[in-house]
């Protein structure tokens, strides 16, 4: 009984409150951001209900709820937030997310969010270009971001800037992107990553138009980090590793070379063996030893570290970002070796309320080392016989070189033969000050002025060595020095660049639904530039690498000068209402030192909209798609990147003659001149979608384009008869179209403490000639019109002749009736269909150089203090053209060519071996193209971040993250003995090349 009177006065307590909580509620509110401005579209929805609201162009909202009830309010940009009902009215304060900062874009002069973004833009941030970080911070944008083409063809230290096309070639001259650091004009790739706040692309013309005379071919703006506002902040991180090349050539063993070696003598003239029996199988079971060249001459592994420093704090009044920098990077040889000290500091100051002004400065010091003989060496290697030793007997010089039997030696040419040095120092400035004038809200006035400087100097000192060269025969060794002489050659250079801006900027929302934004900027850039060369040969003595040393007898001195300047007024005007309907105009008014007055100045306009479709009301409060952006542009930029001058007549320096017992000069005039050359100008078509589904997991873009550029400067000599005596001038006759997609797709997700990001995207790109200069009676199968850059060009292989009957029955392509043909040799197609196969059967074969599709996956991971980064990349629709001689001067050979025709293996892939020039397989021809498609591992790092433990914060440290990383590591391709990269070889025209590296690192970066 005394139990249910308990209960019952328990239930008369509680029933009161539940009825209160039960009750609907009328809920008004607003939503503002942290800096007070309304928010207006903001999400709130009812948790646990499907239903909600969206706030007015006010911010306001009103609701029906109960209290206790959980809101839930969401914006794009803006970190999700709870409030539980209590009272009748809610005011909530919406914070930016890390998310809305990453939106933040840099644009051409200012920035821009990505969600109001009319025009087509890549951007990635600097924490991704940390991940296994590249020597070269240009390499580390590979795969990246769509848009960006590249090749890199070298892995020389301090020299392996790739290859940079924007949306592919569309010039027949200057294909240069525009590189911007900190918006002036600058090199990217020798900058620390550590010092890099984010990396743009500039694609479209309503992008990049506002850089006018020099956007035709896409911009690249880096950013650098600034201080920011609390704790000082110091950073340090180190990489140590090692480099070994991502493909080394296999070349035949002293076995196989003898064995084939002879086959060949013997297919070339029936010419008398060069090895006996006895000999080749003494190779083959080891009794003679064999001589890898590449392990003799180069080094298994290279040595990298990087280290950086960087401090980043402030005030409110004062904030400052530092940073320096080292890399120390190791060639393959002693005399190669990359090494850079970087240093960067960029302070920003409140002087006033309304006043502020910004001081960056950057230095640089590199120091380039290689070999005297350059690439040459590895050429050198690769075509040195196995059956010669490194090394002569002790007996004869303890530790004497040996001939290669190409009368050289390559560890003479890598050690010995002297060095090619050079020394940059790189010198940036720019003072900046930013007025917010007091009486007109929104309103901006900028100046800056930039003075950057750079200075090189380069010393080549080339040295005779001395080696043995060996005599089998009566096995004896004569020693012998290589020719030239000792020789010196200095260079120095210098350029600087003056860099003046004035702006004006307006920002400002009326009604709270129509923002307004302009810009309007006037630009001076000059440059300077200056060298000086001298030379002298024969020294005496390789004591002294000085000039003076020399003697004066055949000494050489020279230098040259340019300068330029360009202006350009630049306007640009964005208007958003309600952050749906979104448009943007702006123009470039340049001129151009290149062009004659009155040619000389261009307008550049571009125009561009949006339609965020998510933000209508059928679409908003929809709990699938958050953001749906429909954008199209159309506009124009231009280049001026050509010679200069044209519109002149003038003179130059030729050969002279002896007059009076001493040399003098001639001249000779630089052709005609033509007076209305003008620019180049290229009109871009863009539109595309931005999607993001599911609260932001899935999102991704998807653009076409479509770029028809013309004017392009050619001059008219295809079509004017060789007889013609005068030198043509640049023409603006050719024209080129380029169009392709562009595509990214991005998952994010979380699952307990497993969070995971895939990122794949791909660009298709391709370009076609539609007209340039080309002979009246050209064939129509060879004309250039009508296809890409860069086409491949020669005869179209059918295989090999397989019988002598198929000889004599083919069409002549010898011009000697096949006489000089054999068996296994290429046949080629007689494609004119006369009977002979000539200049008249050159056709266009296979693919260009010129990848025409480039993709990358990128993949995030980390669970607890784990993670871990992928990033793949590869190309397709290219091809390579690479040919090699066997046996050339007895060289030598690719492993890949044991397998050649002969009676005992007639259904062989290579043509027949020939210890000499055989006119019919060197053709150019499409037995030698490879297909180029590739995917690599371009990056990977897995990392430990270890928790804030007592004992690191008794030691002032505030993270500790530890790594291991890796560049290159994977390469899947068709091609064996040659990187996908690699430049096009053909022993006529490209030596190979200093090899693409793979490295392996370990590092930790400690914050304090």
């Amino acid at each position: 009984m005394k139990k249910n009177k308990i209960l019952l006065i328990l239930f008369l307590l509680v029933f009161p409150v539940a009825q209160i909580l039960a009750q609907e509620i009328g809920l008004k509110g607003n939503v503002t951001a942290s800096d007070g401005e309304s928010l207006i579209g903001v999400t709130i929805t009812v948790k646990g209900q499907n239903r909600g609201i969206t706030t007015d162009v006010d911010g306001n909202f009103a609701i029906t709820v109960k209290k206790g009830d959980v809101l839930v309010f969401s914006y794009i940009g803006f970190t999700t937030i709870e409030r539980t009902v209590a009272e009748n009215t809610l005011n909530v304060v919406m914070e930016p997310s890390s998310e809305m900062l990453a939106e933040v874009v840099t644009v051409g002069y200012g920035v821009q969010k990505k969600v109001d973004m009319t025009g087509s833009v890549s951007t990635v941030k600097g924490d991704v270009l940390l991940k296994a970080p590249t020597p070269n911070l240009a390499n580390a944008l590979t795969g990246k971001m769509t848009g960006v083409i590249t090749t890199q063809q070298t892995g020389k230290p301090g020299l392996d800037d790739p290859a940079f096309f924007i949306r592919g070639k569309s010039t027949f001259g200057d294909n240069g992107t525009l590189l911007l650091v900190d918006g002036i004009e600058r090199s990217i790739s020798k900058l620390d990553p550590n010092e890099i706040e984010s990396i743009t692309v500039l694609k479209d013309a309503a992008s990049a138009a506002v850089y006018g005379a020099r956007a035709a071919n896409g911009v690249i703006i880096v950013t650098t980090k600034r201080g920011t506002e609390g704790k000082t902040k110091i950073n340090y991180s180190g990489t140590f590793g090692f480099q070994t090349p991502t493909v080394i050539p296999e070349m035949m063993n002293a076995y196989e070379y003898a064995k084939y070696l002879n086959l060949a003598l013997d297919n070339f003239n029936n010419n008398a063996p060069r090895f006996t029996e006895s000999e080749i199988q003494a190779y083959k079971n080891g009794t003679m030893s064999s001589t890898d060249w590449w392990k003799e001459t180069l080094k298994k592994r290279a040595g990298i570290q990087q280290h950086s420093l960087t401090v980043n704090g402030g005030s409110k009044t004062t904030k400052f970002f530092t940073s320096l920098g080292y890399l120390n990077q190791d060639g393959l040889y002693d005399l190669s070796g990359f090494k850079r000290y970087t240093v960067r500091s960029n302070i920003d100051t409140q002087i006033t309320n309304d006043f502020s002004i910004s001081l960056d400065l950057a230095g640089r010091y590199e120091k380039i080392n290689q070999s005297a003989i350059g690439d040459g060496l590895f050429s050198t290697i690769i075509n040195s016989k196995p059956t010669e030793s490194p090394y002569v007997p002790d007996s004869v010089e303890r530790g004497g070189l040996n001939s290669n039997g190409q009368n050289v030696s390559p560890i003479g040419q890598a050690e010995n033969s002297g060095y090619n040095k050079t020394e940059n120092s790189v010198f940036q400035s720019t003072l900046q000050g930013v007025y917010n004038v007091p009486f007109v809200k929104g309103l901006k006035a900028r100046a800056s002025f930039s003075y950057d400087r750079w200075f090189s100097k380069a010393k080549t000192f080339t040295m005779p060595y001395e080696f043995y060269q060996h005599d089998r025969v009566i096995d004896t060794y004569t020693k012998r020095k290589t020719g030239g002489g000792t020789s010196l050659y200095e260079g120095t250079a210098e350029d600087e660049r003056l860099t003046v801006q004035a702006a004006l900027t307006y920002d400002a929302t009326f009604n709270k639904a129509h923002n307004v934004s302009a810009l309007f900027l006037f630009e001076e850039s000059s440059y300077k530039y200056s060298d000086l060369q001298a030379s002298r040969v024969n020294y005496i003595s390789t004591a002294i690498d000085q000039l003076f040393a020399g003697p004066d007898k055949d000494k050489d001195n020279g230098g040259l000068a340019r300068e330029t300047v360009r202006q350009g007024y630049v306007g640009r005007l964005n208007y958003n209402y309600l952050g749906k309907y979104l448009f943007q105009f702006n123009f470039r008014y340049d001129g151009s030192y290149n062009f004659p007055k009155s040619k000389r100045w261009g307008f550049f306009p571009a125009v561009s909209a949006g339609w965020r479709i998510s933000e209508e009301p059928f679409l908003k409060d929809n709990a699938i798609l958050h953001n749906l952006k429909l954008r199209a542009s159309y506009g124009e930029f231009g280049n001026d990147r050509v010679a200069a001058y044209q519109f002149m007549s003038g003179y130059r320096f030729n050969s002279g003659s002896v007059i009076g017992g001493s040399f003098q000069s001639g001249i000779n005039d630089t052709g005609i001149a033509n007076p209305n050359i003008t620019w180049e100008t290229a009109s871009n078509t863009d539109v595309g979608l931005d999607f993001s589904l599911l609260n932001g997991k899935i999102s991704g873009e998807f653009t076409y384009f479509y770029k028809k550029t013309r004017d392009i400067l050619l001059p008219r000599n295809a079509s004017v008869p060789q007889s013609f005596g005068a030198t043509l001038p640049d023409e603006n006759i050719g024209k080129v179209d380029n169009y392709g997609i562009e595509s990214i797709l991005r998952y994010t997700d979380k699952i307990g403490d497993f969070n995971f990001m895939v990122e794949g995207n791909i660009t298709y790109a391709k370009s076609k000639v539609v007209f340039m200069d080309e002979a009246i009676n050209k064939l129509d199968h060879q004309r250039s019109t009508g296809r890409p850059f860069d086409q491949n060009y020669g005869y179209k292989a059918l295989g090999l002749f397989r019988s002598q009957e198929e000889i004599d029955s083919w069409a002549i392509q010898d011009g000697r009736g096949n006489t000089s043909l054999k068996v296994g040799d290429i046949k080629y197609e007689d494609f004119y269909d006369d009977g002979v196969i000539d200049g008249k059967d050159h056709q266009f074969i296979g693919k260009s150089e010129i990848p025409e599709i480039i993709f990358g996956l990128n993949i995030g991971l980390s669970y607890k203090n784990f993670d871990m980064t992928m990033n793949f990349q590869g190309a397709t629709g290219f091809d390579q053209y690479l040919r090699w001689d066997p046996f050339n001067l007895e060289s030598n050979a690719l492993a890949i060519f044991k397998d050649s025709w002969s009676e005992d293996n007639p259904n062989a892939k290579y043509p027949r071996l020939y210890a000499g020039t055989v006119q019919n397989n060197r053709e150019k021809s499409s037995f030698w193209l490879y297909d180029g498609t590739y995917l690599r591992l371009k990056n990977f790092e897995l990392a430990y971040t270890f928790d804030k433990k007592d004992f690191l914060k008794k030691i002032g440290i505030q993270n500790l993250r530890v790594f291991v990383s890796g560049n290159n590591l994977l390469t899947f391709s068709k091609m064996k003995d040659f990187d996908p990269e690699a430049p096009n070889i053909d022993p006529d025209r490209n030596a190979y090349y200093y090899p693409q590296m793979k490295t392996y690192n370990f590092g930790f970066n400690v914050e304090f």
